[in-house]
């Protein structure tokens, strides 16, 4: 039994494949560091909980989720995590346009630089999404 996958874990892994595989390649999670005494815990509790307890209910499809990460992301300025949730919301169908207007609205509530901000980040992943393209 200890080789048993606990089932948040497995809903979370399932959810973070199809938030971070590309609709033409392979999978492309986040590459966040952490110290090697705590990644293996902290990525099998972030994923659980983030992606299996969270992404995984049913109450909003995974393209709502996406542009909310997106706007609060861009409100509490962490660019990193921007970047790596732009390129998933991409990979679920969001539109360049949704993602624009998605930071756009955070700017009446989070601030012009908040959004500028955020703006950059999105820019830099579409830049970077169009050189692979070419």
């Amino acid at each position: 039994m200890a080789d048993e996958i606990d089932p948040r874990l497995a809903r979370g892994m399932t959810t973070a494949l199809k938030l971070f595989t590309p609709k033409s390649g392979a999978p492309n999670p986040p590459s966040f560091k952490y110290p090697k005494e705590i990644a293996e815990a902290w990525n099998q509790l972030s994923i659980s909980t983030v992606m299996g307890d969270v992404w995984g209910r049913e109450a909003l499809d995974p393209k709502n989720r996406a542009m909310i990460t997106i706007g609060v992301l861009t409100a509490l300025d962490k660019p990193a995590q921007l970047r790596q949730y732009i390129t998933g919301g991409l990979n679920l169908g969001l539109t360049r346009e949704e993602i624009c207007e998605t930071i756009l609205h955070v700017s009446v509530y989070a601030g012009f630089p908040a959004a500028i901000q955020g703006f950059h980040v999105a820019n830099e992943v579409f830049d970077a999404q169009d050189e692979a393209a070419e």
